[in-house]
């Protein structure tokens, strides 16, 4: 991923990773607009996350969970849990999820635009990892939160920030490209619409991204294909 390949794999790992959005919100960091992702085999077969099941008191709406309190802590969990669903396997492959899962986490407005654009990053995706029909169980997708500040808040909007890392890529042998990690930071403004935070507008910027100094070597891919296999995905926060 060093020299002339550099640039392409950046170029192609940040189409990968689903752009949070061209309008509304002030990234918390500079940079490009890749996003993570988040899905295993044990995870919600729409969200690929929450593998434990929806938050006590939420209700699932084609696996995401909704219902969240007009709170400071309701957008949060909001803003993180909806970043989730945006994440999965699923999500990155298959357009009736796409829109089925904006449909539920965005207001009417937004979602069309939100919706185009998410569906030319995932186009972008599958031609960049030859990911053809019916070969998406190769793909892995996997997404944490490391944390979220509140921008700013009010029962009527709130703009919340949420820094994740991500892991995305082919476990394949003869993927174009390794499986990968990044770190991103998505800046959601939530409007309190129908009973519900709903997102009126997401931007991504790339980072903070720590420096590699463990040592430890990539894993080979077929580790990956049973890790991903055999590891749940994270589960939704309440």
């Amino acid at each position: 991923m060093i020299t002339l390949g550099a640039l392409v794999v950046a170029l192609i790992i940040g189409i990968a990773l689903l752009p949070g959005g061209k309008n509304g919100a002030t990234p918390a960091t500079s940079g490009s607009s890749p996003a993570v992702a988040g899905s295993g085999a044990g995870g919600q077969s729409l969200a690929g996350s929450g593998a434990g099941g929806q938050p006590a008191g939420l209700r699932l709406v084609d696996g995401v969970p909704l219902g969240y309190t007009n709170s400071r802590e309701g957008a949060v969990a909001a803003a993180i849990n909806y970043e989730l669903a945006r994440s999965s396997v699923a999500y990155l492959t298959d357009g009736q999820v796409r829109e089925r899962i904006l449909k539920a986490i965005m207001t009417s407005e937004a979602a069309p635009s939100q919706l185009k654009d998410d569906n030319d990053a995932a186009s972008k995706l599958a031609s960049a990892f030859g990911l053809t029909a019916g070969g998406s169980e190769q793909l892995i997708a996997r997404a944490s939160p490391l944390g979220s500040r509140v921008a700013s808040y009010s029962p009527q909007v709130a703009t919340v920030s949420v820094w994740m890392c991500g892991v995305v890529g082919v476990a394949s042998a003869n993927a174009p490209l390794p499986v990968s990690a990044s770190w991103s930071t998505y800046t959601l403004v939530l409007v309190w619409q129908n009973g519900d935070w709903k997102v009126s507008s997401i931007a991504a910027a790339n980072g903070p991204t720590p420096l590699q100094t463990t040592g430890q070597k990539p894993t080979p891919v077929d580790v990956f294909s049973s890790t991903n296999r055999d590891f749940d995905a994270p589960p939704y926060v309440g």
